[in-house]
């Protein structure tokens, strides 16, 4: 199984890889294919999954990697939906459509596959499945933390998926009449609800909820992914980015910084040549970490250098 659990007395960790999550996403589309098969025939069915059937005339038991996810959009929202779950940083976004589109697929994953073979069953087409628990966790934390102006309330598996705990614990939680207790909402049962703010403010106490930074000197996973690039270009376009996300265009930023286009290029086409006072002017200016970032753009600098020598 590609889950491992890591329990104590209040959680429940479940961890599981993004590449995980894709091959359960290749198997649900082998079992589209049979569904398809079924219904519109061999032709429909290959055209839809990109290779014929075999001799078994089903596609449920062949080699998940034998799909290509490049013939699908959604993988790419599933990929980018993992991020968003479980790497907040403002480097990871989503839209609403995205978010719909997740859940909408999910509810329209086959119930069983296969022709020949009498109704093959997955995992994924139960609550554990690793594409489920994306898709819900996804919903959950946009409810949470991209549309607070709706009145959104939580049942006890959204708010066990985002704290990553048991949904008994969550239960527990709420039976616990103290202050550090969870508040449910009045009258609600199957499912239980909470309230936008009661949830917030329960979430933050936890261990297991990483909450979206505000900032992105808060952001662990830019800090990672800014300290992970080896070279100018990719620094480059970790600049430029950041420029127009925090300035709407090159034009502005250059205008904020008080350079002008000549100085502002080369930082974002990763062929500038390494200056301290610019480096901290640009972390300063993008609110990054100073020593993380100039020290990155004085080793990428170094390995150019190295590799033209």
């Amino acid at each position: 199984m590609f889950i491992t659990q890591i329990c104590s007395m209040d959680t429940y960790m479940t961890r599981f890889t993004k590449d995980h999550m894709l091959r359960e996403l290749q198997v649900i589309l082998l079992f589209e294919a049979d569904h398809i098969l079924m219904g519109a025939g061999e032709k429909m069915a290959e055209a839809f999954i990109g290779f014929a059937s075999g001799m078994d005339r089903e596609y449920c038991h062949r080699n998940p990697t034998d799909v290509d996810l490049t013939r699908f959009p959604i993988a790419a929202t599933f990929a980018n939906g993992y991020d968003y779950a479980f790497q907040p940083s403002l480097l990871n976004s989503i839209g609403e459509h995205e978010v719909q589109d997740l859940l909408v697929f999910m509810l329209g994953t086959p119930k069983a596959g296969g022709v020949s073979s009498g109704g093959e069953t997955h995992e994924f087409m139960t609550p554990n499945g690793l594409c489920q628990i994306v898709a819900e966790t996804v919903y959950a934390r946009w409810k949470l933390e991209w549309d607070s102006n709706t009145a959104h309330t939580f049942t006890t598996r959204e708010l066990a998926l985002l704290a990553d705990m048991t949904e008994g614990a969550v239960r527990n939680a709420i039976a616990d009449k103290s202050d550090g207790g969870l508040r449910a909402i009045q009258g609600t049962k199957n499912p239980i609800l909470i309230e936008h703010a009661d949830a917030l403010q329960w979430l933050l106490g936890r261990r297991g909820f990483v909450a979206s930074p505000k900032s992105p000197n808060a952001d662990r996973f830019m800090k990672e992914h800014l300290q992970s690039l080896v070279s100018p270009e990719a620094l480059g376009s970790f600049v430029e980015r950041r420029l127009i996300e925090q300035f709407s265009s090159i034009e502005q930023a250059s205008a904020s910084l008080g350079w002008n286009s000549d100085k502002v290029e080369p930082w974002c086409r990763g062929t500038f040549v390494f200056h301290e006072e610019q480096a901290k002017t640009l972390a300063l200016a993008l609110d990054l970490d100073l020593p993380i970032f100039a020290g990155k753009a004085l080793e990428v600098t170094i390995r150019r250098e190295l590799l033209k020598a």
